[in-house]
């Protein structure tokens, strides 16, 4: 299989409605508990799931606009920036004079990549203004700001839309059952079916979303229609915005009108790509270097897809 690069669409356009957080990751020997430890080494960048799949949209030269809530303080003016950087309007993004940017604490196990996260919300008081872009093509949700994404919805109509599923919150079911496409974590896959992951898991997820349902595990990769497409080796370092990462590259490739192989194809290459740095957004990869891991690949991934159905 040969991919091939294409040129970019620009006349779609794409609105993330969602979470921006201020990440500080520290990388440390094990994940401590009741212990001291040194940092080996640190990072602060712009996270949260919204603002770093659109982030990801913008630097491969989608259009791009986010309705995401910071505070009116030095982490939410870094996140602005970060956005601007890479084209993306910032114009229906909230500035909350009462409420500090939401803030991450990231601890990265230096051995093996893995994270725990410490978060501080913010508020999410006020509700979010009903400002929104004339026009939409491709809609992206992260449950939340869940008031002004049911507005969204109903105000493009024609939109294709996408749900990022990580934790699932009752409040969401309304929306996630009625998107185009509903990408869900192994986590949320087993709060909203009230179960751990079983062979019948993937069929439950379907009949929530009777649309398109992308089932993502890690390093074991997603699942589409039964279909195994296992995750693109990567040398990790760190996961954290591996996933963000993902679905900002499916919501460029329906942009970009791929078919939905590809697009999942290139989700999970840059997915791989993002877990060799440290810090989701300033991993996120160029999109030739994508397609170039998806060259180097090929033989691999074709050999190891399989289906689930035959197993």
């Amino acid at each position: 299989m040969k991919w091939e690069m294409v040129g970019y669409n620009r006349v779609m356009s794409i609105l993330g409605i969602g979470q921006s957080v201020y990440d500080i990751y520290f990388v440390v020997d094990g994940l401590p508990m009741n212990a001291k430890k040194r940092v080996r080494s640190s990072r602060k960048c712009m996270g949260g799931p919204a603002s770093c799949a659109m982030y990801l949209c913008g630097k491969w030269g989608a259009q791009v606009s986010i309705c995401t809530r910071i505070g009116k303080d030095a982490f939410g003016q870094k996140i602005e920036n970060t956005l601007k950087s890479v084209n993306v309007c910032t114009d229906y993004m909230f500035i909350d004079e009462n409420d500090s940017t939401s803030i991450s604490g990231i601890l990265v196990d230096q051995k093996n990549g893995n994270r725990s996260i410490l978060n501080i919300p913010m508020n999410y008081l006020p509700p979010f203004p009903k400002k929104l872009p004339e026009s939409c093509d491709v809609l992206f949700f992260d449950g939340h700001e869940m008031e002004l994404s049911l507005f969204a919805y109903q105000k493009y109509p024609q939109a294709i839309t996408i749900f990022d599923g990580d934790k699932y919150k009752p409040e969401t079911l309304l929306l996630l059952k009625q998107v185009d496409y509903l990408i869900c974590s192994v986590e949320f896959a087993q709060e909203i079916t009230g179960h751990t992951m079983n062979e019948d898991t993937y069929q439950e997820l379907c009949a929530i979303n009777s649309h398109h349902v992308i089932l993502t595990m890690g390093d074991q990769g997603c699942m589409y229609q039964n279909r195994i497409y296992p995750a693109y080796p990567a040398k990790v370092v760190d996961t954290t915005g591996a996933g963000d990462v993902f679905h900002g590259a499916f919501a460029f490739g329906l942009d970009q009108h791929w078919d939905i192989e590809k697009t999942i194809h290139v989700a999970s290459a840059a997915s791989s790509l993002c877990c060799e740095g440290l810090g989701g957004v300033v991993s996120v990869p160029d999109l030739d270097d994508v397609f170039m891991r998806m060259q180097m690949n090929c033989e691999f991934y074709n050999k190891t897809c399989e289906n689930f159905d035959n197993k």
